[in-house]
């Protein structure tokens, strides 16, 4: 079993190497060939796999590619996009490119914290009038008084 699974790793590592490299020895890492060409003589699958890679490595060489027409190109080129040349280098040229979007979202923060500070100087939650207090305390003490009646 160990020795099948051994050959099952050589041979997926050797697939591997001619689908990175080709079947053409020439063409792998030095330090991998040795063992490959070992593989390739003690395996008929190898053999398969290296002679269908040979296939495919003769169907891409006999494949032409004719270069781009000039026009395309020339279009291709035209639609490209240009560096910007006169990009400002000042501060404030940064601050107008940086801020262009920025100032709604902080006119927004700013109107936010104008009226939290209005509402804070109206309306507090922590001022304890003491007028108000005293008369709540004598309200109390009026129903309190109350006398009881007994039926």
């Amino acid at each position: 079993m160990a020795d099948n699974d051994t050959e099952r790793d050589a041979l997926a590592q050797f697939e591997a190497l001619i689908d990175a490299y080709g079947a053409e020895a020439r063409r792998w890492p030095a330090d991998r060939r040795a063992g490959a060409e070992a593989l390739l003589e003690r395996s008929a699958a190898a053999r398969a796999l290296r002679a269908d890679a040979a296939r495919l490595d003769g169907l891409i060489a006999a494949a032409s590619v004719e270069p781009a027409p000039a026009h395309l190109v020339g279009r291709v080129l035209a639609a490209a996009p240009r560096p910007r040349a006169n990009r400002t280098a000042s501060a404030a040229g940064w601050i107008a490119r940086a801020g262009a979007g920025l100032w709604k979202p902080a006119m927004g923060l700013a109107i936010a914290a104008m009226l939290g500070i209005a509402l804070g100087g109206v309306v507090s939650p922590f001022d304890t009038n003491t007028a108000d207090a005293a008369e709540a305390d004598s309200v109390s003490l009026e129903i309190g008084s109350i006398p009881e009646i007994e039926l």
